[in-house]
């Protein structure tokens, strides 16, 4: 797991956490699932979700097997707000906060601009091991990365 329980403690009081999901009922096969089998699922859904959008520049399989303060504490936070987010999406007869939502907004959209190229993190970029056919070099991440703010040309020469 890439997110830890004592990571949540940024954005919730840990025992208020703990009140949140014991009030979740999951039912799978007719059983309650467990506090910590909720906190791995929502560890999954964060992990998939960035590995999915960062990971189109940037080598974010290496990062999410980290452990403790070998982390990306940026990762992290990103992390928490969508995984707070997953477990408040759980819980029954209770509203969502409008600060968790903001947060998990927030979350995507700094994804987003990750995945494009138009903010930057601390992570290797994405090199495949293939060589290009251009020369032997090795290529880049598939996404796309902006060098350059002139707009395009609308005709040619």
């Amino acid at each position: 797991m890439y997110l830890e329980k004592q990571d949540y403690q940024i954005r919730v009081r840990l025992d208020l956490l703990d009140v949140l999901l014991e009030n979740i009922t999951l039912q799978a096969g007719g059983q309650q699932a467990s506090p910590a089998d909720i906190l791995t699922a929502a560890d999954k859904i964060a992990s998939d979700t960035i590995r999915s959008k960062v990971g189109v520049l940037y080598n974010v399989t290496d990062e999410l097997q980290k452990t403790g303060s070998d982390r990306n504490g940026y990762l992290i936070a990103l992390g928490i707000s969508i995984g707070l987010y997953e477990i408040y999406q759980r819980s029954d007869d209770e509203e969502i906060p409008a600060k968790v939502i903001k947060n998990y907004n927030d979350a995507l959209n700094a994804l987003d601009a990750i995945a494009k190229g138009k903010e930057a993190i601390t992570l290797p970029s994405l090199i495949s091991d293939a060589p290009s056919g251009d020369g032997g070099l090795p290529e880049r991440g598939v996404g796309l990365r902006r060098i350059g703010s002139a707009p395009k040309r609308s005709h040619r020469i």
